[in-house]
């Protein structure tokens, strides 16, 4: 006996399509949407209780990225793990790691001469807030605390989950203006803006969090470096 072969018609066809476009859609802003969420809590969770203490003084910015690092850092990197098939296999060297380290030491050091001599303000006031405090606890925060858990957020996971739904050149746009905002003042946020564009191109090419990191630590670097010899000269 011959089997009945049905034939869905376009029309027909068409329903299922959008609904399943639509479904893709909305696991795509999920997939944005709950890290994000995520480093929000994170963030008040630490910023409400240590705005009401004075314990920790004029460190207290270092302070506060450091308790954000250590919750929201090992959920990221659950996060990001959870991407690996997506990004495809790293493009990842000692040439490029040198790259890196070396892009984002003189980058920081070039804006640096620009704020000087522009005499921004807000910059010097937003890294006076940075470079306060104890040594150890400054290097700590500037070289590992603060360019993984923003690389981790902003390159690795927020970058990378744009991709889904836009073009590498928007989404690099758009994680580097979220970036850029994150600094909280126009000086930073430019900088944070432009550096966010460089970080997301290394991304990009490099498929690997670890060249964003590095440039960022660089750059953090290049910072330190340079307060701590103007203490000393």
């Amino acid at each position: 006996m011959a089997e009945t072969v049905t034939v869905q018609r376009p029309s027909e066809l068409l329903p299922k399509v959008r609904k399943r476009d639509e479904k893709s859609m909305k696991i795509r802003i999920r997939r944005i949407l709950i890290p994000t969420l995520f480093c929000l809590s994170v963030a008040c969770l630490v910023e409400i209780p240590m705005g009401h203490v004075t314990l920790f003084g004029e460190a207290a910015v270092l302070w506060d990225t450091l308790f954000r690092a250590i919750l929201a850092v090992p959920m990221l990197v659950h996060f990001y793990k959870e991407d690996a098939v997506f990004r495809g296999e790293e493009n990842w060297s000692f040439k490029r790691a040198a790259l890196c380290i070396v892009t984002g030491f003189f980058l920081s050091l070039l804006f640096r001469f620009v704020t000087a001599a522009m005499g921004d303000m807000d910059y010097g006031k937003a890294e006076g807030a940075l470079l306060s405090g104890d040594f150890l606890l400054q290097s700590l925060v500037l070289l590992v605390a603060s360019p993984l858990l923003e690389e981790l957020f902003f390159r690795g996971i927020l970058y990378m989950r744009f991709k889904e739904l836009f073009t590498p050149r928007t989404a690099g746009f758009l994680s580097a203006a979220f970036f850029g905002l994150y600094h909280g003042n126009v000086s930073q946020g430019i900088y944070g803006f432009l550096m966010g564009l460089i970080l997301a191109y290394s991304m990009e090419i490099c498929r690997t969090v670890k060249a964003p990191v590095l440039i960022h630590g660089a750059a953090n670097l290049a910072a330190l470096a340079v307060v701590k010899f103007a203490l000393l000269s």
